[in-house]
């Protein structure tokens, strides 16, 4: 299996993240559409390292995204605070303009 992975990365382009990932593509379309593959032996025993490198990669993005997140909720705060304070700001000048009317 590691060949393939090799050879998806050298005349496909992929990096290694993306040749694991089309191979486990692969792989459960072939099953879904109940093709009777050995993969152990096509993968040459190596089927337990190519589902601990598809999990490893799963939990990555996964984390990677949870990062994003967490920074894209942290500025919808901030611009709320800050429409907040925009918008006391402005109710106390009108507030002050009346007033001194």
């Amino acid at each position: 299996m590691e060949d393939l992975i090799k050879k998806l990365q050298d005349e496909a382009g992929l990096t290694q993240d993306q040749a694991i990932k089309s191979v486990s593509v692969v792989k459960d379309y072939m099953d879904k559409e109940g093709l009777d593959i050995d993969w152990e032996k096509f993968f040459k025993g190596k089927s337990e390292d190519f589902l601990d490198k598809a999990r490893g990669l799963f939990s990555n993005v996964s984390k990677q995204t949870q990062s994003y997140t967490d920074k894209l909720v942290d500025k919808v705060d901030d611009f709320a605070d800050k429409a907040r304070k925009g918008a006391h700001d402005l109710s106390q000048k009108a507030a002050d303009f009346f007033d001194e009317r």
